[in-house]
Parts: structure tokens; C-alpha cells; sequence
């Protein structure tokens, strides 16, 4: 299991469409897309993989996931 910082990282959405978002961590660069219609979840670029990432926009929202 990762060890997560005890500060989170607060996602911005930079891009949207009818069926994706784009978020982007600010902090450490870190950007995914979140599919809004169906689930969906790609890593562009990683940033600070142990940091808690978190950001929302409409009916979108992400919370802290551990794998």
C-alpha cells in the first residue's frame, strides 16, 4: 500500500466536454481525465503519486482512492 502525504492536493478542472474532464493538480502537475457519462479514470501525467488528490466540478467529483 502507498503511504499518502497528509496534505492534499486539490485538483482544477482545465478542460471539459460533454462526457470528459480534464483535471489538473496545480502543486505537482498531475492531470487525469474523469469520464462523466461513463465511469472512467486515465492518468496523463502522474505529479506526486503519493499525495491525496481531490477536486470536483458539477457531477463530477473525486475523493481520496487507495490501491
Amino acid at each position: 500500500m502507498v503511504e499518502l502525504h497528509d496534505e492534499g492536493h486539490r485538483m482544477e478542472c482545465e478542460a471539459e466536454n460533454d462526457s470528459e474532464v480534464l483535471f489538473a493538480c496545480p502543486t505537482c502537475g498531475r492531470r487525469v481525465v474523469v469520464g462523466k457519462r461513463e465511469p472512467k479514470f486515465v492518468v496523463l501525467d502522474r505529479g506526486d503519486f503519493s499525495a491525496r488528490h481531490t477536486g470536483s466540478l458539477g457531477g463530477v467529483e473525486m475523493s481520496s482512492v487507495v490501491v
